[in-house]
């Protein structure tokens, strides 16, 4: 009926008649389509032409809802695959650095036997009071946390766990910073009896540390695997000689601020 429109369109003001005529069809045909037609609109005895401008539209509707996997992906295996998407995007060094730290050290070994659908947000608070009882810092809980609900929500919003755990880090008092402690005369003494003792490779790293006031990964020397491996073990050991010292909240870069050593 394309003929009928372009006719019409030409002519504007038209009869039945006209259109038969011209486009050499039956009345019957050419009444039915002209009655129905949104183009066209009874004028007295006569039809007339209107031109429908069709608009373009400027947004559509974008169907976002993402079909949920359900996957039995693990804690484990979120981690993994969180970190290697931090790595390709545009988030600082460190910031990754801290985000290894948090999941291999606190999230995996609590979380390590659950798929990541499983975790409620009950499980999220007996992970934070564990992490309480070992004495960490509320300001280092809040970050893990923190930590672990962005991976959690980065799953849900991909599609592969519902979200049936949603759950926000909110503070509701201020977290003290953690005032930096000087060992005393005693304490350094105490300090050297028990590495020369038990861990006789710290003794020449603290001294190197009180003297050079400088940070313990400026001073140790060798490739970037073998820096990690020393202090990590660095760490592990401090944290022993900590409790022998009844030190809390003190961490390795604090000697720095020392000024004695006692050989």
């Amino acid at each position: 009926m394309d003929k009928i429109l372009k006719v019409a369109k030409r002519l504007k003001t038209f009869t039945l008649e006209d259109i038969v005529m011209f486009c050499e069809i039956d009345a019957e045909t050419a009444g039915k389509f002209l009655k129905e037609s949104e183009n066209i609109k009874p004028c007295g005895d006569k039809f007339e032409y209107i031109e429908i401008i069709k608009t373009e539209d400027k947004f559509k509707i974008i169907d976002k809802n993402i079909p949920c996997k359900n996957s039995d992906i693990t804690v484990v295996e979120a981690c993994k695959i969180f970190l290697n998407k931090c790595q390709n995007r545009d988030i600082k060094q460190n910031t990754v650095k801290a985000y290894k730290t948090f999941i291999n050290a606190h999230i995996i070994p609590y979380f390590k036997g659950l798929v990541l659908k499983d975790i409620t947000v009950s499980n999220v608070e007996s992970f934070r009071k564990c992490m309480q009882m070992k004495k960490i810092s509320e300001r280092r809980i809040k970050n893990i946390l923190t930590l672990l609900n962005q991976i959690i929500k980065h799953f849900q919003n991909e599609g592969y766990i519902n979200k049936t755990c949603v759950f926000e880090v909110k503070r509701i008092a201020n977290i003290p910073k953690r005032q930096i402690q000087i060992l005393t005369p005693d304490q350094l003494t105490q300090l050297f009896k028990i590495t020369n003792k038990k861990y006789p490779y710290l003794t020449p790293i603290i001294k190197n540390l009180i003297l050079l006031k400088q940070p313990l990964n400026d001073l140790l020397t060798g490739t970037e695997q073998e820096k990690k491996h020393l202090k990590r073990k660095i760490r592990k050991d401090f944290y022993k000689i900590k409790q022998e010292l009844g030190l809390t909240n003190y961490i390795f870069d604090d000697l720095r601020l020392s000024n004695i050593i006692d050989n």
